[in-house]
């Protein structure tokens, strides 16, 4: 369910996945998340020494900051202020609204606990702590920057109140930024390798470096050919596939001559053999193995090892079956 899912969110009118198109997963201040694909071509983001426009096809992630509507800031500004009113039902109601108001008013909240007439700033404090025991620790602490990351990290914010994207389920959408806590963008990168058995099969730390990086829950497809002959001192009469031969290779686990992969430097190793599709367990670089023979003895052969990352790895699997 979850590939055709992908595979029709690929097909929507309008969305086209290339090289350089993004599906963005976007992380909501309440934990949930969507995956959609964003209409933006750049971004534009205020920074301390100016104005930047940024393309999001340079954008790896985005860590979004507190961001406020103009009705939400008026909220919590005339709320703050009515912390220090004369009568105390309009104070009560002041700390009322800024307790509903959440994470949203906890910047003004530590301001005015610092300074104004005694009560207010008690009020202010007060306030601080039963909001900040209520809501995430990543809320509370929320700062009002937005970190983009791409080549280099810029921080500043993002200029547009909302993103307008495409979803599967809900068409053209304008999310509301203020609602959004990060927005990982997840494109689809192909590559092929040539791994050489007398290189990359004769050892169990000689894991070759794909040099893709792959991230949590990314999609992606490992397709492999060729052919190893694990005693090449009688050619062919030992040869075997990325499947693997029928004995067990160095190290106990894997069938000897098996085409396996990992995740990470300190990643665990799976079995990939003519075929794997899923998606990575963890953020990191992937690394690939021909498991050596078990007779200590270097192999000789190759596999052409085809990975695609992202969504159109789903689709072009589907469409190869």
């Amino acid at each position: 369910m979850r590939a055709a899912a992908l595979l029709a969110l690929a097909l929507l009118p309008g969305v086209t996945w290339a090289q350089k198109t993004a599906l963005v997963e976007v992380r909501f201040t309440d934990g949930s998340t969507l995956r959609m694909a964003l209409l933006h071509e750049h971004l534009e983001v205020q920074t301390k020494y100016g104005k930047l426009t940024i393309p999001v096809e340079d954008i790896r992630k985005i860590e979004v900051g507190l961001h406020l509507t103009p009705e939400e800031q008026q909220s919590v500004t005339s709320a703050v202020k009515g912390l220090g009113s004369t009568v105390y039902k309009e104070r009560e109601n002041a700390s009322r609204n800024l307790l509903q108001l959440g994470h949203l008013a906890l910047p003004a909240l530590r301001e005015a606990a610092q300074a104004g007439d005694p009560e207010c700033m008690e009020r202010a404090s007060g306030l601080v702590r039963d909001i900040t025991a209520q809501v995430p620790d990543e809320l509370a602490n929320l700062r009002e920057d937005d970190v983009i990351t791409a080549d280099m990290q810029v921080i500043g914010r993002i200029l547009s109140p909302n993103l307008k994207a495409r979803s599967l389920h809900f068409g053209p959408v304008d999310v509301k930024l203020g609602l959004v806590r990060s927005i990982r963008i997840r494109r689809d990168c192909t590559s092929t390798i040539v791994l050489d058995a007398a290189k990359i099969g004769t050892n169990l730390d000689r894991w070759h470096d794909t040099g893709m990086s792959v991230d949590a829950r990314q999609p992606f497809v490992i397709h492999a050919t060729g052919q190893v002959d694990l005693w090449p001192q009688q050619p062919g009469q030992y040869l075997a596939t990325p499947k693997g031969f029928q004995t067990i290779g160095k190290g106990g686990q894997f069938q000897a001559a098996a085409l396996i992969a990992k995740v990470g430097e300190h990643g665990k190793p799976f079995n990939v053999g003519e075929q794997y599709q899923g998606t990575a367990p963890e953020e990191g670089r992937l690394y690939l193995l021909i498991v050596p023979s078990p007779w200590n003895n270097a192999s000789t052969g190759r596999y052409s090892v085809r990975i695609q990352t992202g969504t159109g790895a789903i689709a072009s699997n589907l469409k190869q079956k």
